[in-house]
């Protein structure tokens, strides 16, 4: 009776057999997405196989018996067996196998880790040191699993039937025999994807053994869902539409929408939806998606967008629109539900959207692009565990432009597997698309959803877009005269810096204003959500409102100015603030004037200065050449600015890595490091190398707990040793912290304005009362702006 895992409730045992069979079927399930079932499944069938020797049982037997000192755990290792097995019977076989066998050999290696380097960056094999290190009873190990799995005619078999899938896979996709492709291209993420559906798999069926849950009620089809919830989203949209003012824009919005619809007949692909600010695209997709999905056979939709707050909003709307809780919200505000359930059903569904939350199991899930990242690059098995539930999917990037520079190549390598080898379709939502199909490493954009764009964008045109050329550069002093002198004219004026500093410069020439509001990163979210409800309360009663911002503005923030100032950067940050001036359409058209500001200082942020600087040209040359009609956000003109930005940036679109002088896009695709002579492996990914060197946006920063609002409480709770739920309280940590910058934490640290506290196994560093102002925020000096995007 060789064992698993034993119920630590009631004691009772899982047959080793049982769930090695329980396994490879979760993972058949998962590979037939990739029309690949026994190939994933043989991942499952031998992923513990290392379970079958005397040593593991004698282990787990002495947990079982002492459970206050058990052996260490990891101790006795399981999950090298299964990858020897097929290394040893099958990687001498001739073709293609040996790289299935490969593949197969990583996921199984690694399942309680990250995938191994197969070349590592110094030209060895982790991979194969792994197996050829481990003292393993082999004969022991596989005369009892021949015995009580499957007799190894079966399972000789079974591999060949995985082989001839693997083969057969390859014919379809590669006409030609392009080995290249097939090493470099599609066996890095088929490894993933492998690895992903075994870790599912043993997860989801260890969780069910020891939650006796797997007798639970049949769920309904996706497809049937699917269907329910376009019916409530075509009711909804008929309600808004008779509710709507008559006018062009309310026209256009719904052709737009209408569109998205008749489109949803397209075949699986990639296609751009380029519908201007207003334009109702959330719902839009959403129609686009759900048909989509129903016609495709699609199991799910992922809505990837750069903002939590965007997130947060989105996804309540939609499920208040579509009438039900099954839309999952996966980003870093986000933790398990732990209410005590009052029902059996609200127990299930409560355990599914927890577990889905690692999985994404759910059918909408709302995350964001850090999240879609790490779901193939960061190497945790928590992230990658989801990966593959992103193939036979619909998946809708809104604002894609904010795809960080440094990613962009990995960004196109996931939607060409997921679009070509995966069976996904891809919609790139965004007012300023970014020529992501004219790099290097470009995708191919199948159609644009949205006809008569240039019809559209007139329709939609809200605002001029105005250059400040009274002064080459602008200084705070001079900025602050114009000001003076708009204010005249207009009753709101909003201006955009591209960092703190020029930001709290401008703001204290007016801070004796009655209303003027200062915002910036340097504020903690808690602050900046108060500030701004402040300002929209001044705004709609018809005060007269001065507003200096950093770019945190412009991301979803719903506020509608008379006049907007931007400080010069790329196109897509110029277009974003337009968005927060005329909004509402209240009247024709206002002006957005951008100006250089002589202050700033971006040596901190070059993707911002290398923006200004291409978007500075296109501004002169609009005006001197009247190009593109004179419409800097006009689609051809946006789709000039991406391509020369990304030319420039070329050297830093493949994810740099500055200690191996390589890109982690060479690690990961096109390895071309020194091999010593006959290593013995084919695959050259070097995963575990890359993983470690994997961030979408670097960590350099160093989270404080202020002292504003309930940040102040919580700053006690910590400092008083109160019992804490060090969930919940991470969780409202989140709304009163701030994120700041190696050299602004070292000033914090020299004027002694913050200190540690320990919390669990790591510390908390909160701020002084005197270390927070009420007008600026957190109190350093040497500020530079901090990247946007969220976890």
């Amino acid at each position: 009776m060789y064992i698993a895992h034993v119920r630590k409730t009631d004691g009772v045992e899982q047959l080793l057999k049982d769930h090695l069979l329980e396994v490879q079927y979760i993972c058949e399930k998962i590979g037939g997405k990739f029309g690949m079932s026994k190939v994933f499944g043989l991942a499952g069938l031998l992923h513990d196989l290392g379970k079958y020797s005397d040593e593991f049982q004698i282990y787990l037997r002495e947990a079982i018996a002492n459970p206050d000192e058990p052996p260490k755990r990891g101790s006795v290792n399981h999950s090298t067996a299964g990858g020897r097995l097929l290394m040893e019977k099958f990687h001498r076989s001739t073709g293609i196998t040996p790289v299935m066998i490969e593949m197969l050999a990583n996921a199984i290696y690694s399942h309680h880790g990250q995938l191994h380097d197969f070349i590592d960056p110094d030209g060895n094999s982790p991979f194969l040191k792994r197996a050829e290190n481990e003292k393993i009873p082999m004969s022991q190990i596989k005369e009892r699993f021949f015995t009580e799995v499957m007799t190894e005619e079966s399972f000789d078999a079974y591999v060949s039937q995985a082989a001839k899938e693997f083969q057969h896979f390859l014919q379809q996709h590669f006409k030609k025999r392009d080995l290249d492709q097939i090493l470099y291209k599609v066996s890095p993420f088929l490894t993933m994807a492998i690895f992903s559906s075994l870790i599912d798999a043993d997860r989801t069926n260890s969780r069910e053994f020891d939650e006796n849950s797997s007798q639970a009620t049949p769920e309904q089809p996706v497809q049937e869902k699917f269907a329910t919830y376009l019916k409530a989203l075509e009711e909804s949209l008929k309600e808004m539409q008779e509710e709507a003012i008559p006018n062009d824009i309310t026209k256009l919005r719904q052709e737009m929408s209408d569109n998205c619809e008749n489109k949803a007949e397209l075949p699986t692909g990639v296609y751009s939806l380029s519908i201007p600010t207003g334009g109702g695209k959330t719902l839009a997709s959403l129609r686009f998606a759900l048909k989509h999905a129903i016609k495709q056979g699609k199991e799910r939709i992922i809505y990837v967008i750069p903002f939590t707050t965007i997130i947060e909003q989105n996804a309540q709307a939609v499920r208040k629109l579509l009438n039900t809780d099954e839309v999952l919200e996966h980003h870093s505000n986000v933790i398990e539900d732990e209410r005590e359930a009052e029902t059996y059903e609200e127990m299930v569904l409560q355990r599914k959207l927890n577990q889905a939350k690692d999985n994404w199991d759910s059918p909408i899930v709302f995350t964001t692009m850090v999240q879609y990242l790490n779901s193939f690059y960061s190497g945790k098995s928590r992230n990658l565990r989801r990966m593959h539930n992103l193939a036979n999917a619909v998946i809708i990037f809104d604002e894609v432009q904010s795809v960080p520079v440094k990613c962009v190549s990995l960004f196109n390598e996931t939607i060409n597997f997921l679009t070509k080898y995966a069976n996904s379709t891809v919609l790139l939502c965004t007012a300023t698309q970014p020529a992501l199909q004219h790099v290097k490493q470009r995708i191919h954009v199948d159609e644009e959803i949205v006809g008569n764009l240039p019809l559209i964008e007139k329709v939609f045109k809200r605002t001029n877009i105005v250059r400040m050329d009274e002064h080459e550069e602008w200084t705070t002093e001079q900025l602050a005269d114009f000001i003076t002198e708009k204010m005249d004219d207009v009753k709101s004026i909003l201006v955009i810096s591209n960092n703190k500093k020029t930001t709290k410069d401008l703001y204290m020439k007016f801070k004796e204003y009655p209303h003027v509001y200062h915002l910036s990163t340097g504020m903690c979210p808690a602050h900046r959500k108060e500030k701004l409800k402040q300002m929209n309360e001044a705004l709609k009663a018809g005060k007269q409102v001065l507003c200096m911002s950093t770019q945190l503005i412009e991301a979803g923030v719903d506020v509608s100015f008379q006049c907007v100032m931007r400080s010069l950067a790329g196109v897509d940050s110029i277009a974003q603030a337009a968005g927060r001036c005329n909004r509402n359409g209240e009247v024709d058209q206002r002006d957005v004037y951008v100006f250089k500001h002589a202050e700033e200082v971006l040596t901190k942020l070059p993707t911002i200065e290398k923006g200004q600087r291409f978007a500075n040209y296109l501004l002169r040359d609009i005006e001197e050449r009247n190009l593109f009609d004179g419409e800097l956000l006009s689609s051809p003109a946006i789709e000039y600015f991406f391509k020369q930005y990304y030319e420039n940036l070329s050297l830093e679109l493949d994810f740099p890595v500055r200690d191996l002088d390589k890109t982690l896009h060479q690690l990961l695709f096109t390895n071309d490091v020194k091999r010593p002579k006959n290593i013995g492996v084919i695959l050259p990914q070097s995963f575990h190398s890359a993983a470690d060197r994997f961030e979408v946006i670097d960590a350099n920063t160093e989270s404080i707990l202020v002292p504003f609002g309930e940040g102040i409480e919580l700053i006690n709770q910590l400092t008083s040793h109160e019992p804490i739920d060090y969930k919940v309280f991470l969780k409202k940590a989140q709304q009163f912290s701030v994120n700041v910058f190696p050299h602004e934490f070292r000033a914090l640290q020299q004027e002694k304005l913050i200190r540690p506290v320990d919390f669990g196994t790591f510390k908390i560093w909160i701020a002084t009362e005197n270390a927070y102002d009420e007008e600026y925020g957190l109190s350093v000096k040497g500020e530079a702006g901090l990247n946007l995007l969220t976890i």
